[in-house]
């Protein structure tokens, strides 16, 4: 059972209201229309820029540790030489991964991603061509190109056959 009084005093609340048709109901819509579309296109950039090639990883297709290098800044967790391993199997965990460092005595097979991401990476007829990276009698750092959205690196040994120039 519900109370008369309370009833009314809804019902007036409600018809108290402004019609939505006047001028300032229309603006206000207009304004929360705009808003909203505002949102929608800044959340659609979001995701366009998190997906542009410079967001790239490097996979680890290898059984071999490889170097990353996050920021070339000479500020490295393993200094003159990289951030972080990329352990066997796994990513580097950057979101933009700038190099890769390649130990004495050691290649790095890289080839780069025609198109995909860390949660779908491309099958190999979306990889480039075999780039060798020589790490040479002292090792050496080297720069991934943005023009990738990632990479499949497999370190080997320098005596591998597979450090041969593709």
């Amino acid at each position: 059972m519900t109370d008369p009084e309370l009833d009314r005093d809804v019902v007036h609340r409600k018809s108290s209201r402004k019609p939505r048709n006047t001028k300032e109901g229309i603006q206000k819509m207009k304004w929360v229309s705009v808003a909203v579309l505002t949102a929608a296109l800044l959340t659609g950039l979001t995701s366009a820029a998190s997906a542009s090639p410079t967001a790239n990883e490097v996979r680890n297709t290898g059984t071999i540790g490889i170097g990353a290098i996050e920021v070339f800044d000479n500020a490295y967790k393993h200094p003159g030489q990289y951030d972080d391993l990329i352990p066997a199997g796994r990513f580097s965990g950057y979101a933009h991964t700038a190099g890769l460092y390649v130990g004495p005595g050691y290649c790095v097979r890289l080839r780069g991603w025609l198109y995909g991401t860390e949660q779908n990476p491309p099958p190999p007829s979306g990889l480039a061509d075999p780039q060798i990276l020589d790490g040479g009698p002292n090792g050496k750092q080297w720069i991934l190109s943005d023009g990738f959205a990632g990479f499949d690196a497999r370190a080997l040994p320098a005596t591998d056959p597979g450090c041969e120039k593709p």
